[in-house]
């Protein structure tokens, strides 16, 4: 396809008033280059910074490149490669490329009565007038043989483009209405594995086996999950894990080689090998910590005695916790609770003491 090729048809009306193709064409605006070019008609050209309000129909095919769409009843729309955007007549608009990309662009304008009842459609409105159909070789295939038709006129070719443009409008919404709910449909499945992981977090179970559930094949899984989530499925599951263990660890008294054996790792050492590589801390470490800010927290603002500390935190004597907290804090219970030290959350801290997601994966 050369870099630009357009054909205006100038006060053409051989299909009457219902359907007639005003313009059809390709344009290649190479990144850093201004835009419009000075290569379209007077009524076409238009100042991107006023935008313009047009009497037709245009259907705009993105096929490299990306840029900005904008209108009265939809808004600010970011074009991508592979979007069609529909331009309504009496609606007013802007759009260009993004400078430092540029784009490749087809379009073809028609207008009518006929093609108003097919243009306001459940798919097709002002207020959602951008199509993701990506790059579709049937579209691009249509969009040449206009261009081809346009630049020949054969013996009724205004009924061939009126035919081709019919088409490609309904192919254009059926295109854009299916990747819609085959998406939702993925973006489904891969929250319900979400569900499965976590309810299953303690059990002996595959990725394969999450994926055979949410009713997807598992190499498809593996590539849509960590698109979606940003994580294999494995090191997805890994992290619920190991936020289990977080909890596990810092609400119960249960060990940690028993917490590692019910969150169905290997072995107690490989358990707390992942525990420090995802935490930074191992897992005696991490119950350290939120013993002693629960103490701070307590003996600041409970009002308990330090002896209902001790035990309200399951120490077997008061003595033992004030030799474990100075130990830990190099202060007394006693002399941290009148010490004029202002204590105070970090993020960290609060993830401990409140349970936020500290791993921040979900």
């Amino acid at each position: 396809m050369e870099r630009m090729s357009i054909k205006y048809f100038v006060n053409n009306n051989s299909l009457g008033p219902d359907r007639n193709i005003s313009s059809v064409g390709f344009e290649e605006i190479p990144p850093n280059t201004s835009y419009p070019t000075l290569n379209h008609s007077a009524g076409y050209y238009f100042n991107p910074d006023k935008g313009r309000i047009l009497t037709e129909y245009q259907l705009i095919y993105i096929t490299e490149g990306e840029g900005v769409l904008e209108t009265r009843s939809g808004g600010v729309f970011t074009i991508k490669r592979g979007m069609i955007f529909v331009l309504f007549p009496g609606e007013w608009h802007t759009y260009y490329p993004n400078y430092q990309t540029g784009w490749s662009h087809y379009w073809i304008g028609f207008c009518g009565q006929e093609v108003d009842s097919w243009m306001t459609n459940e798919y097709c409105s002002k207020e959602s007038p951008v199509f993701k159909v990506g790059i579709n070789d049937e579209i691009v295939s249509l969009f040449r043989k206009a261009i081809d038709v346009a630049n020949e006129e054969p013996t009724l070719y205004q009924r061939v483009l009126s035919g081709l443009v019919t088409y490609l409008v309904a192919l254009m919404c059926s295109i854009d209405k299916n990747l819609q709910v085959e998406n939702d449909d993925f973006s489904s499945k891969i929250d319900y594995a979400c569900v499965l992981m976590k309810e299953l977090i303690d059990q002996p179970v595959s990725m394969q086996e999450i994926a055979k559930k949410a009713g997807m094949g598992y190499s498809l899984f593996r590539k849509l999950f960590k698109e979606q989530k940003n994580y294999a499925p494995v090191q997805y599951f890994q992290n619920l894990k190991i936020q289990k263990a977080i909890e596990l660890l810092t609400t119960t008294t249960i060990p940690v080689k028993e917490i590692a054996y019910r969150l169905d790792f290997e072995s107690p050492a490989y358990f707390s090998a992942r525990f420090k590589k995802q935490t930074g801390k191992s897992a005696a470490q991490w119950i350290d910590d939120y013993v002693i800010l629960e103490a701070k927290n307590l003996l600041k603002f409970s009002g308990m005695s330090i002896q209902e500390t001790a035990y309200h935190l399951n120490f077997s004597t008061q003595s033992f916790f004030g030799k474990y907290f100075k130990h830990q804090t190099g202060l007394s219970p006693s002399e941290y609770r009148s010490s004029e030290y202002i204590f105070s959350y970090t993020h960290r801290e609060i993830t401990l003491l409140f349970g936020k997601n500290y791993l921040s994966i979900l």
